[in-house]
């Protein structure tokens, strides 16, 4: 998978919302703000979307235009602070599923300039002890994988 793939297939969808795209201090900003360092391919996806609304998968962003709800920092300190189990420090989340889990960067396992997407389980007995479930290597790939080829896009 790579960036410019990602891109070609989000840009090829029918059924898309997104934002004006993030500047590169803006993603530094939101990186600064939550203490990691974003994966190429998100940090790609940021530049050109911002963030995005792909048939019915929210996917969370940063930038001027992004709505409350999908604004990337703001979610992820409160699901680091203010909701339980506290999701680690590691986990950024990108994605709701619409029952309080989510789809996460696992920025503490870098592999070159990309990381895994997990899945964030907030019912797991473990809690914040959990060891989240890897969705994808990549987040270029997930995205594809989850959000592009999602079965309700051939919904009318």
């Amino acid at each position: 998978m790579s960036i410019r793939e990602m891109i070609s297939q989000i840009d090829s969808l029918a059924k898309k919302e997104y934002g004006r795209g993030a500047t590169e201090q803006q993603i530094a900003d939101a990186e600064r703000a939550l203490e990691v360092r974003f994966p190429a391919s998100y940090r790609a996806f940021l530049a050109k979307y911002g963030w995005a609304y792909i048939y019915y998968d929210p996917i969370f962003g940063v930038g001027p235009s992004v709505p409350p709800e999908f604004e990337l920092v703001r979610h992820t300190l409160d699901e680091r602070y203010d909701f339980e189990p506290n999701i680690p420090l590691h986990l950024i989340p990108v994605m709701n599923d619409g029952a309080g889990n989510h789809y996460c960067l696992d920025t503490a396992d870098f592999r070159g300039d990309e990381c895994p997407v997990v899945f964030w389980d907030h019912d797991c007995r473990e809690g914040s002890e959990q060891t989240p479930f890897q969705a994808s290597l990549s987040f270029d790939r997930w995205i594809i994988d989850r959000v592009v080829n999602n079965p309700c896009k051939d919904e009318p």
